[in-house]
């Protein structure tokens, strides 16, 4: 009786399993939910830096019981294996991507669709470029005082086959810097190795930025320096192991700015007893290790050069060679040997040039300034509002004056009668420049790059908000090439700025 009891009951267990196995087969039978990612966005995607990267997610599915995922990680890649790898962090969860990239790079992106069988993913190359990494850049002055930067982005090839069209970005600082904004009083702007600096005259500022994204780095302030330096002018040269530069201050004296340290510091062995006040700020991006000074009363100058008494002494005042004198304008001939330092000053009622050699002192004689040459000017060209540009690929220099442009071979002949270009009345000239190398380039001394001429302008009466505008000239010709009418505030200060 027992042994039926056992029977049955292994009977009843049998069919309980089996049961149990229909239920199981049945849910096999279920189709395995799939998601497919459509490619809607390419799988290579090129954006600016600080601009929204937007995928608009194109998903088939017979479900809408789906998870979002969109991760990112810097790009990298070993050079020996050619393995790549990459961390990725989330950006979103969101179905559709909405994401400000900050940084520059290569970057991976891995867009991940979830459903209740598991996981589709998807993965895009995204190329982070800066629209500010090389290009026309002017430093302006806004109506309410305060600096503002525009600048022209060159195109690439592949963005002129997309049909993209050159044109200036306003408030380019700003834009870069979630709305901060620049001082008040601009008065120069320089590119030192992968930094520009910006710097200010009454609110004693001096600005450090990214040279390709235009993000703030670091701001000095003169009134921990000196109360009452009011800087005007940076002397700089664009190199990536520059750690110093000079600044001058209109109220008297000269700084050293230490990029490494961050800090300011005196100005070491200028003469005692005379007040400077400017210096020569080199357009060449050759930038001669001659730093050139005019004094507060504009009656000396003095530069770094050979000194026959005192050979630890890098600086004189000419031997007095301009007491009693007006200095107006200074430049350098970069391409001679000698560096020479040209000097056009009033003596009287007369306007002269003088060439001197940077050395300074005749050293056949043993005293006095190694004069060159020296003789009188036409009048009523050059004054101190005057810019005048070196220009060593043609043996030139270029001089504005009000609206107008002159060529003048310096070395052998006085200022041309008649302008070598003419811009439209009402045109005020504030900037003249060139193409700039930097002295990170092997070939930075190729002076064939001087082919064009810069020159920003601004015109009071022009209607609308921005009043400044640039005009490229042949160097060789005067010919116009491009012109770019109300594309700034003010101008104050402007180059192409290379990568």
């Amino acid at each position: 009786m027992n042994r039926i009891k056992y029977i049955w009951g292994i009977l009843i267990v049998l069919c309980c399993l089996q049961a149990c196995y229909d239920d199981n087969s049945k849910l096999a039978d279920q189709p395995i939910i799939e998601v497919d990612i459509l490619p809607t966005a390419k799988d290579s995607i090129n954006i600016y830096f600080n601009n929204t990267l937007e995928i608009k997610a194109d998903i088939e599915s017979e479900t809408e019981e789906l998870t979002y995922q969109w991760d990112m990680g810097l790009y990298s890649e070993d050079p020996k294996t050619g393995e790549s790898s990459t961390v990725f962090k989330n950006i979103s969860q969101e179905k559709d991507l909405s994401y400000v990239v900050r940084d520059l790079g290569h970057y991976h992106l891995r867009q991940v669709v979830t459903s209740e069988d598991g996981s589709t993913i998807k993965y895009y190359h995204v190329f982070v470029n800066s629209q500010f990494e090389e290009g026309f850049t002017i430093l302006g002055r806004r109506p309410d005082g305060k600096g503002s930067i525009s600048f022209m982005k060159t195109l690439t090839p592949e963005e002129e086959e997309a049909g993209m069209q050159p044109a200036f970005v306003q408030n380019a600082f700003a834009y870069a810097n979630e709305g901060k904004e620049l001082y008040a009083d601009p008065v120069d702007i320089d590119k030192v190795g992968n930094y520009l600096y910006i710097l200010h005259g009454e609110s004693q500022k001096l600005v450090q930025i990214d040279a390709k994204t235009f993000e703030e780095i670091y701001e000095y302030d003169f009134k921990f320096y000196q109360l009452d330096f009011m800087p005007t002018t940076m002397m700089t040269c664009d190199y990536r192991y520059c750690t110093e530069f000079t600044v001058t201050s209109k109220n008297g004296g000269v700084a050293m700015v230490q990029v490494q340290q961050q800090a300011i510091f005196p100005f070491p062995g200028l003469p005692q007893g005379t007040v400077y006040t400017n210096g020569y700020d080199r357009p060449s991006y050759f930038s001669s290790s001659t730093e050139v000074f005019i004094s507060k009363d504009r009656d000396a100058v003095c530069w770094s050069g050979a000194n026959g008494y005192d050979p630890f002494f890098s600086f004189q005042n000419c031997f007095d060679y301009f007491k009693g004198k007006y200095v107006l304008k200074i430049f350098q001939n970069e391409k001679s040997d000698g560096n020479d330092v040209f000097v056009v000053y009033r003596d009287g009622g007369q306007t002269k040039v003088v060439g001197v050699h940077s050395a300074m002192l005749n050293l056949s004689t043993g005293s006095g300034l190694w004069v060159l040459f020296e003789r009188p000017l036409r009048e009523g060209i050059i004054a101190e509002e005057s810019q005048i540009l070196p220009n060593d690929y043609y043996s030139c220099a270029f001089v504005s004056h009000k609206n107008e442009v002159y060529k003048w071979f310096y070395t052998q002949l006085d200022l041309d009668g008649m302008p070598f270009i003419k811009l439209p009345e009402g045109e005020e000239i504030r900037c003249l420049n060139h193409y700039q190398k930097s002295r990170n380039d092997s070939n930075y001394q190729d002076y064939s790059v001087q082919k064009e001429i810069y020159i920003a302008s601004y015109n009071p009466n022009r209607e609308g908000e921005f009043k400044g505008s640039l005009w490229v000239y042949n160097a060789d010709t005067g010919e116009l090439i491009n012109k770019y009418e109300g594309i700034s505030y003010e101008p104050v200060d402007m180059f192409y700025k290379i990568k």
